[in-house]
């Protein structure tokens, strides 16, 4: 069996099965780890490996990966029927249950009693401070945020920042093993609300909901004035890449005229108000600001994920 990070039989645990979980598992995976997979829905850790299995296509078409590697990478995961059997012997424990404060402190809680002392114990939260899910551990210099971008086997990019009692060697830590699995971390030198990622989206979903709220333009007309345009040059050139290239000087005149008009609201737009409150929540519900039916769903997923691909495969020169 080919060696993990940290030589043979490095072991990894993974707390919470769902959407991130298994992408998760499978990157651990991937790197060499032995990865237990717990969740407190029984079966659901099943599924999950199941799932993983699945998606190790995309990395095979994304050059990653052969596909005569899928049954030594999928070989490598397991169930588990508890948090403490999961943990057990773990070097890095990733934490990825529901976005509800009192949850993962629980988690953190018993991974306090159960993990190995030496182990990383990182949270994948996009919304909750760190170091109020620390407070519920006695080791907080451990504990960092992990936070991964969905689809997680597809963006290499992983957040990372310290809660205030995080060590220095801990960041340090985390940076090193996610390079090693081959992605880009993103390490914030503090904890803030929603983190680097997400306020860079809300910010943009602020103004593109509320243009749509003043009637402005349509929904769809908003996304294909991003897929035109912004979204091609962001892959080669990031934000202050194309900045500098457009000319500094340009750019704050932009925002002298405009940054007056921005939205500044406190609170959600809306647009988006008036979609959940008529029970337009999104695909899932059939409507959210486009209309959904389940292959139009598979479709758009299925499209995303090859556009993935095709980034994947450039970022490696293919």
């Amino acid at each position: 069996m080919t060696e993990g990070p940290s030589g043979a039989g490095s072991r990894a645990a993974v707390i919470g099965a769902g959407r991130m979980g298994h992408g998760i598992a499978l990157e651990a995976a991937r790197g060499g780890f032995e990865v237990a997979i717990h969740d407190s829905q029984a079966g659901r850790a099943e599924v999950a490996i199941g799932e993983a299995e699945a998606d190790a296509q995309d990395l095979v078409a994304a050059g990653l990966i052969g596909a005569s590697e899928i049954p030594t990478i999928v070989g490598r995961l397991r169930p588990a029927a508890d948090l403490e059997s999961a943990t057990a012997g773990a070097e890095v424990v990733f934490e990825a249950v529901a976005e509800d404060l009192e949850v993962k402190r629980g988690v953190f809680a018993r991974l306090d009693r159960a993990a190995p002392p030496t182990a990383l114990l990182l949270s994948n939260t996009s919304s909750l401070a760190i170091s109020e899910i620390a407070a519920a551990c006695g080791r907080p210099e451990r504990v960092a945020l992990a936070h991964w971008i969905l689809p997680p086997h597809l963006i290499p990019a992983v957040e990372v920042a310290p809660g205030p009692r995080t060590s220095a060697a801990t960041i340090e830590a985390v940076r090193d093993l996610l390079e090693r699995l081959g992605k880009w971390p993103v390490v914030l030198e503090r904890e803030m609300p929603g983190y680097l990622i997400n306020r860079l989206q809300f910010a943009l979903l602020r103004e593109a909901m509320e243009l749509v709220g003043q009637g402005v333009a349509s929904a769809e007309e908003i996304d294909r004035a991003v897929r035109g345009s912004i979204a091609r040059r962001m892959p080669a050139m990031g934000l202050f890449g194309q900045a500098d290239l457009a000319g500094l000087d340009v750019y704050r005149q932009i925002f002298r005229y405009l940054a007056a008009d921005l939205s500044t609201i406190d609170g959600s737009p809306a647009a988006l108000d008036e979609a959940v409150e008529s029970g337009r929540t999104g695909a899932t519900a059939g409507e959210g600001f486009y209309t959904w039916t389940a292959d139009a769903r598979d479709e758009a997923l299925r499209r995303r994920n090859a556009e993935l691909i095709r980034l994947l495969r450039a970022d490696r020169g293919g």
